[in-house]
């Protein structure tokens, strides 16, 4: 390999590209220089050529089918009588390289070789096809672009949400939440006794309310201690008057992150942290919310046994507070530890 120069020919799609699509690049290694161009490898006038086939030459489609055809049956007659040197690699098919004639050809010889996938074993490969021709004295050869047969599939610039069971896109709700703070911590409650008493109050609400979602994921401000007490034991209307009373003596849910984030819901603590609940609530239907309310209106007045709304609200068109007053009517979902920017 020291004089003619040692080519690569890849081509993509056709054959023959338009002439503004042709390019030719050149660099060298050691005593080696190698071309990289697009073109028709059919037209090559190196000395030989590599042909990317199966085990038993039988593939007749891509490149290898465009060789075969222009090179002429009595190529194809040539390779029935070959022999491969077979040799296992990478769980491939066989990467044996066989010498023909190039039949109608321009250039002088074909090697065939055993297409290869992984990229270890094209290496493999492409080794053997050099030390062939080294062996045969040919002295310029030029390869297909391997693994370009089928052109790579298009990758939308972006994707539509496709939320996964049981983690749906209110999970974005916390994401949505760091952007307003500096979070130092996100902990997932995991309390098998709250959970069941929330599934068990769910499957009632929803039983009573079973055309409509019954649950909304809310958020609660709350102070250092009172967290490490609903992290251990749920919500507890016992701790309602401590950051608000307004609409009840009930627990309050916000439907926004940044309202707890008010230092009057979750007063920061000495080392300046501070603590709000991304929750599950059952909000079912509701009422509007008072100052004196110790427990939603009923349902229908004139009824004792037609029950209570389920929570009470602070605007009944477009609510924002909720107010729970069921203490299993709330999961604490996420403790978010933060410092405020």
């Amino acid at each position: 390999f020291n004089s003619p120069p040692f080519f690569f020919s890849p081509f993509v799609n056709r054959i023959l590209p338009p002439a503004c699509l042709q390019m030719k690049v050149c660099f060298k290694i050691g005593g080696i220089r190698i071309y990289v161009k697009k073109g028709d490898i059919t037209q090559e006038t190196v000395k030989g050529i590599v042909n990317s086939t199966n085990s038993d030459m039988s593939l007749r489609n891509g490149v290898s089918g465009v060789i075969f055809n222009a090179a002429g049956p009595s190529v194809e007659q040539e390779t029935k009588t070959c022999v491969w040197v077979l040799e296992p690699l990478c769980n491939q098919p066989s990467d044996g390289v066989v010498l023909t004639k190039a039949g109608n050809l321009a250039t002088k010889n074909i090697v065939h070789m055993v297409g290869q996938t992984k990229e270890k074993c094209i290496t493999s490969a492409m080794y053997k096809v050099l030390k062939l021709c080294e062996d045969n004295k040919i002295q310029s050869v030029s390869f297909p672009a391997f693994g370009t047969g089928r052109p790579a599939p298009t990758v939308p610039d972006s994707f539509p949400v496709a939320p996964l069971p049981g983690c749906g896109t209110h999970n974005v709700g916390v994401v949505r939440f760091r952007r307003s703070c500096l979070p130092t911590a996100i902990q997932r409650i995991q309390s098998r006794s709250q959970w069941h008493r929330y599934a068990v109050w769910k499957q009632t609400v929803d039983k009573r309310h079973p055309n409509q979602e019954n649950q909304r994921y809310l958020y609660h401000g709350t102070t250092k201690d009172i967290a490490q007490r609903i992290s251990m034991h749920g919500f507890n209307r016992s701790f309602c008057g401590r950051n608000a009373t307004v609409h009840g003596a009930g627990t309050y849910f916000a439907k926004e992150a940044h309202y707890s984030c008010h230092d009057n819901y979750s007063n920061p603590d000495t080392n300046g942290l501070k603590y709000i609940y991304r929750a599950r609530v059952l909000t079912g239907s509701p009422c509007k919310s008072r100052r004196d309310m110790k427990e939603p209106d009923p349902l229908d007045p004139s009824n004792p046994q037609a029950g209570l709304y389920d929570c009470a609200v602070d605007n009944l068109k477009n609510p924002f507070i909720f107010v729970v007053f069921c203490d299993a009517g709330a999961y604490p979902d996420y403790l978010i530890t933060f410092k405020g920017v």
